[in-house]
Parts: structure tokens; sequence; C-alpha cells
């Protein structure tokens, strides 16, 4: 929305019957009636009681507060008729303000918070630096522009806000309670200046509960209640210059600093060099902000307070160190299970009678079942195995050494050819394994699976012991450590085939067990039928796995879900984490939102710069996070002897999924810190 400037106007500030009025229930009215012009190179000074509406009315002329009735026109321009963007681009280019509490940033020097008044402005830096020294120069503190504000005086931290306020020539400066602060001689210090500058032509307009302040003015309004009287119209001649003297003085200096900042091919003339308020067009130029200074302000912002930093990028580091961990154990686990399953499970073939209607053949299976499928292409071996049928009878050691103590036990008898012992990968503990000779001789021996043995208090066979399994003694001649296939055989008495046909009266093969090659185990699960009972292939029933590469993908899945469920749930936390930080940091700047508002900063400024700080948080901790979560993958894998599998995605996709993290929980609280107003930022 434009606002044209009228040409003829000689006014920097004209109210006409303006209001303010906070509430309807009881409406509160803070200003009522009030009618003010203020002409260039005046001194004002506003005094009246507290809560009588100075505060309010200068937030008016400043643009930081809308009237509710009448007019306020700022050089010619009707205020009330320009937006948000355009009411900051005026405060950025043409009002300077002084607060009593200075609004100093503690964490930047005396510089770069003079230079802050020109980020809002959308101007070059070329420059910048040494237009921000010519201001600290005008108020005297040269010497002390490298310092931090905590390192001055109540009186120099006032005169460092000055100049933060005259930077880029100002048509009006506005103080409120500038001397509440300081001592007497800083007061008297700081009214020296402000007469020195009201003398060079700038227009001032002070608020002041000090009488000595309010005497040095030209001019002196008093309010009370929102109601505005000129106890001292015009000037009052105190040997002030006049308001028309002061401007002249003030043009003048206006032309001077410019022509010191002339280019060296002066092409720049005074008039150019001046802040641009009204466009080409007629509008009021908006507020702007250059992406370098977008980027310098919210980098400043995140290391203004370290320790807080630290804290937050920690919270995104856990959160995306897990995330990059799991990832990353869950392909080196996938490819150690998966390698372990191909070897095992994706390799096994389990051979069985199929029932019938008289039920199960028990000579279904021929004993040469081994041998005979041994000599397909692709199996690595083969072995009978079977469940004896003792019926009642019980397994116990022998001699009996503890009375009290059990000694007969109810366990599982099974046969086993030689070949068993290789397909379900037995260890042996200690012994020896029976051969073909125990079984074509049915030698009583036995070899005991490690819970069997340890239930028969059997460690060793040094000793040769013997297990009665019903009125038999059996030699035990070897005790297993673990098997790889058939647990059941951990549990058991393993006799030699042999043996079980001569004494238990076996019939046939319960079951064969078979090895392939990986790969072969469809191809030898077709030909086994054949090779065992060509008469009746079909009274065999097989045991297939799955196809491996479906088994595998299943067990990917379930890995990668539980994973990435933990590392989901680390980065919910992290996120919760940046938006509670972010938050509290929004309320502790208040202050400081404030001052940007007041400078010229919009409402997208603050969004942007709270958003931006957040982000960069985000990423730096995603880059971090990548870092250590590698780290951890391969540290995990060197302590297990695994291979690590990284995924080569990770350090790229971790700082990008930070960034949304970052932008994500600081919305809210960005959000939060563009809806404050001014006003009530300055008030809190």
């Amino acid at each position: 929305m434009g606002a044209a400037r009228s040409p003829k106007s000689k006014s920097v500030i004209e109210l006409k019957d303006v209001g303010r009025q906070f509430g309807t229930e009881p409406a509160v009215h803070a200003l009522v009636g009030i009618n003010l012009r203020l002409q260039s190179g005046e001194w004002l000074t506003i005094t009246g009681p507290s809560g009588s509406g100075k505060s309010t009315l200068l937030n008016i002329i400043g643009c930081l507060d809308r009237p509710t009735s009448g007019t306020s026109m700022f050089e010619g321009i009707d205020t009330d008729q320009l937006n948000d963007k355009q009411r900051a681009g005026l405060r950025s280019r043409r009002i300077g303000f002084v607060f009593q509490s200075f609004h100093l940033l503690a964490h930047r020097s005396v510089l770069e918070n003079v230079m802050l008044a020109e980020v809002y402005r959308k101007q070059s830096h070329q420059g910048r630096e040494g237009r921000a020294l010519a201001a600290i120069e005008r108020v005297g503190l040269r010497h002390r522009s490298d310092y931090l504000p905590t390192k001055l005086s109540g009186g120099e931290r006032q005169r460092v806000a000055i100049a933060r306020a005259l930077l880029g020539t100002p048509g009006l400066l506005l103080c409120d309670e500038p001397t509440g602060n300081l001592d007497s001689k800083s007061t008297a210090e700081l009214l020296d200046l402000f007469e020195q500058l009201n003398q060079q032509g700038l227009t001032l307009v002070i608020v002041t509960h000090d009488e000595q302040v309010a005497n040095r003015a030209s001019r002196r309004v008093h309010i009370i209640d929102g109601v505005l009287s000129d106890l001292e119209p015009e000037s009052s001649g105190k040997g002030l210059a006049t308001p028309r003297d002061t401007a002249k003085a003030y043009q003048a200096y206006i032309k001077e600093q410019a022509q010191r900042r002339k280019p060296e091919d002066g092409r720049t003339t005074p008039e150019e060099d001046l802040p641009a308020v009204v466009s080409n067009n007629g509008s009021v130029s908006r507020s702007g902000m250059m992406l370098r200074d977008l980027f310098d302000e919210a980098i400043a912002g995140m290391f203004a307070r370290p320790g807080r930093m630290v804290l937050t990028v920690l919270g995104i580091v856990i959160g995306l160190t897990a995330l990059v961990a799991t990832l990353g154990l869950t392909r080196t686990a996938n490819n150690r299970i998966i390698s372990q399953f191909d070897k095992l499970a994706a390799t096994e073939i389990i051979v069985t009678a199929k029932s019938g209607l008289t039920g199960v053949d028990p000579r279904a299976i021929p004993w040469d079942a081994p041998s005979r499928l041994r000599r397909l292409n692709g199996v690595v071996s083969a072995g009978n195995l079977s469940e004896v049928d003792v019926g009642d009878i019980l397994v116990s050691a022998a001699p009996i050494i503890d009375p009290n103590a059990q000694t007969a036990h109810r366990l599982s008898v099974q046969a086993a050819s030689p070949g068993l012992f290789p397909t379900v990968k037995a260890d042996l503990k200690a012994g020896r394994l029976p051969d073909l000779g125990h079984s074509n001789r049915a030698d009583k021996v036995v070899v005991l699976g490690p819970d069997a043995a340890r239930r028969l208090g059997i460690v060793g066979i040094g000793q040769l012991p013997a297990i009665s399994i019903g009125d038999h003694l059996y030699l035990v001649i070897g005790i297993l450590r673990d098997v790889k296939r058939q647990p059941e055989l951990l549990n058991s008495v393993i006799l030699p085939e042999g043996t079980a046909r001569q004494y238990f009266g076996l019939a046939g093969p319960g079951s064969v067990i078979v090895e392939t090659k990986i790969g072969a185990t469809a191809l030898i699960a077709g030909q086994t039928p054949l090779a065992l009972r060509p008469d009746k292939p079909l009274s065999l029933k097989l045991e297939v796995p799955q196809e491996p590469r479906r088994v595998r993908d299943a067990v990917k899945s379930d890995l990668n879900i539980m994973f990435l469920l933990l590392g989901g749930l680390s980065l919910i936390v992290g996120a919760i984490g940046i938006g509670n930080i972010t938050l509290v940091s929004v309320i502790e700047r208040t202050g400081e939102i404030g001052l940007r508002r007041a400078i010229g900063a919009t409402r997208g400024h603050i969004v942007a710069q709270f958003i931006l700080e957040s982000s960069s948080i985000g990423v730096i901790g995603g880059i971090i996070g990548a870092s250590l979560g590698l780290l951890v993958v391969v540290a995990v894998s060197a302590y297990q002897v695994w291979t690590p599998v990284l995924d080569p995605a990770a350090p790229f996709f971790a700082p990008l999924v930070g960034g949304v993290i970052g932008l994500v929980s600081g919305t809210y609280p960005a959000l939060r810190a563009a809806r404050m107003d001014p006003v009530e930022a300055f008030r809190n």
C-alpha cells in the first residue's frame, strides 16, 4: 500500500486528534484527542506522571503502535495507511530510537551493535563499518568500538545506543527516559550531546521525568491522563537555535557526511546518499534484508550463548547418532544373520514318510538313503535320524553314587547314522563320534547331548562312564557341545543306527537330514523322492526352506523396523529438545526482538532468523551425529569381528534430516517471536 508524501509539508510530526484505546470492558483511554505538530530541528520533551500516556504517545510517533482514532503523519506521510513492511522501512531509515535500558546485544561489540541499524535497510556491506565508526566517533566513543557493552559504563552504553540510532542520518530521534539509569555526571554529558545533535539540526523527542532534561529542550509538552498540553508553544527562546536554524544546520551536516562518504569516482551526490523513504512511484520503501545479513544475524544469535547451543545440538546429535548407528548396524547385522541363514536354514532338507490310510510306513525310507543322496550333485552330506521307542524305560547313570539324588531320567533316545553328525554340524566336546563299524557291529555305545550329560551327571569320558537304558549298559564314547541343526539332539541319548535295530527293533529310518550346497536346495528336493523311492516317490514328504531371498528380505525388514523405531524415538526426543530450548530462547530474547522490530525488522525477518538458527543447529547436529554414528558402527563391528556395512547415503542424509527437524521444531517458537508486539516486547 502506498502513502504519498505531501511536497509542501515542513513538519516532521503532525498528530491530529489522535486517540489510543486499550481493551473494551472496561476500555482504557491512554491517549485522548492529541494534537501535536513538530517542525524539523525542534527539541521536544514530553513530561508527565507515570501511566499518563507518555510512552504510548512516543510509540505512535515512532510507528511502533497505531492510534485507535485520529491521524498520525510523519514527514507528510500518513503512517496509518502503511502496512507492516512499510512502517518497518520508515523506522529503519528515518527514525532513531534510544531506550532507558539501552537494549544493546551483550555478546556483540560496540561496532557490531551500531552496525545493526543498517541490517534491515537492505544495503550493501560496503562502507557499513566506516559509517558505523563515524557514528561512534560522533558520540565520542571511537576508542571503545571493539569493547563489549558489559565493559562500558551506563553513560557509555547510552552513547552507543545513540550512535546506533544516528546511523544513516535519521530525521527524528526518539528517546524514552534516556537518563533514567544514569548518574548525574553521565546525565550532564548526555544532555550536552543531545544539545550538540540538536544544534546540528537533528529533531529530538524525549520522554522524561527529569526536570533537568526537560529544561534543556526548546519546547516542552505535558501529558496527564492521556491529555496533552503545550507548556511552551513553539520555541521558548532559551538561547537555543530556532527550528529553522537547526534545520538548515542539519541539512548542512547531512551534506558534509555524504561528501565524506562520497566515492573516489565522485559520481554519488549528497542527495543520492540520503536514505530513500519514498520510492519513485510514490510509495514508502519497505524494510528489507540482505541474505548475507540474515545468515550473519542467525550465526551471531546461535553463538551468543555457546553453552545453550551445545546442549541444543547435543539433543539432535544423540538422535541422529542413534539413527545412523542403527542403520549401519542393521545392515551389518543383516549381512551377518543372512550369511548364517544361507549356510544353515537355506541348505537343509528333511525327508520323512508320508502318512497314509494305515498310518506311517516305518520302512518307507531305505536304510541306505544317505549313500543314495550323497551321489546327487549338490548334496554336501546326509544322515538318518530316528526316534527310538523305548516305552517307559528310564535312562540312568551307573554306578549310583548319591542315593538322595535323582539318577533315572526320561530322556529322548535317538538313532543316528554316521553321516548325521556332519550334517547337523555337531561340535564334539569330549570323546569321539560313532562310525560305521559301531553301527554294523551293533556296539552298545552312545553319544550324549550336553543337556542329557548334565542331567545324568557325566562331565567327561576319562573314567569310561556308562549309562543304563533299562537293563542294558551302554558305554559313553562322546559328549556333544552343540549342534547347528536339530536342537532336540542336545537333550538326547544318541545310539548307532545298527544298535537301535538290534536291541530296540527299529524298523527303518524315521527321517533323513540333507545338507545341500547354497542354491541347490530346490533341485535336490525334486530329485530326492526318485532317488530314495523310485517305485513310490509320492510316499515321501519333504520339508524345504523358503526361497532364501524372500526369507532374507523378511528378516531384513523386521530388523529395519526395530532399529528405525529406536532411532526415530531418539530423533523425536531431540526435536522436542530443540523446540523447547528455542522457545526458552525466544522468551529470554524478548528485548532483542523488540529492538529489532524498532530498528526495522518485520515479522517475516524475525521468523526467518529464528527458523534459520534452529535449522542450522539441526544441520550441525546432523553432521556430528552422522560422524559419531559411523564410528559406532565401525567400533561395534571391530569388537564383534564383523564386516561393517555402511550406508553411503547416511553422511549426507543425516544433516538433511537434522535441518528438517530443526526447521519443524523451530517453527512454533519463531512464529511466537514474530507475533510479539514491539511495544509489549519492550514492556517485558
